[in-house]
């Protein structure tokens, strides 16, 4: 979901080259950091499983998130300073700086979170995908709830927070 959602705002403001260059640029500072993280932690028997589905195994997870969301906000300002990187990167920080305090009390869905970012932020800018993503929610609220990695009100809250730095992003 944050690769439709980086793709359907840059494609937005940007042109398709441009657009590519900015999810290339998304995807090695921000999702390959936290990817090799899973896979690490996971074959290492930290966690359980490479959603970090566990309150102790959390910390981590934010602080490579947060460290990775610095390095995008730092590129932005400095090579792309009017792009809509920075203030997505800023607002992912916050939504992951909140879900990390929160942590202590409840075990927030990311996946919600990112999810309704990314579908709230696509719906704005009068994408269709924006409506695909709103779509996949419940399937992804469904997943989470029988995996067993949450249970309804994380999954709401996840839902909530995401739908909150979607309006703020905005």
């Amino acid at each position: 979901m944050i690769g439709a959602m980086v793709a359907g705002v840059a494609l937005h403001f940007e042109t398709p080259r441009e657009a590519a260059r900015t999810v290339a640029v998304v995807a090695v500072l921000t999702v390959l950091p936290v990817a090799v993280l899973m896979v690490r932690q996971v074959r290492r028997g930290s966690w359980a499983n490479a959603d970090a589905s566990n309150r102790a195994e959390r910390p981590v997870l934010f602080a490579v998130g947060i460290i990775a969301l610095v390095a995008l906000l730092g590129y932005a300002l400095v090579l792309r300073p009017g792009s809509c990187l920075v203030r997505g990167a800023i607002a992912a920080m916050i939504m992951l700086a909140v879900c990390a305090v929160v942590t202590r009390w409840i075990k927030v869905s990311l996946h919600m979170a990112f999810g309704a970012l990314a579908a709230e932020t696509l719906l704005f800018l009068g994408s269709p995908i924006g409506w695909i993503l709103v779509a996949i929610l419940p399937v992804l609220a469904w997943s989470r709830l029988t995996l067993g990695r949450h249970k309804p009100a994380e999954i709401v809250i996840g839902l909530l927070v995401g739908c909150v730095t979607g309006l703020a992003l905005r």
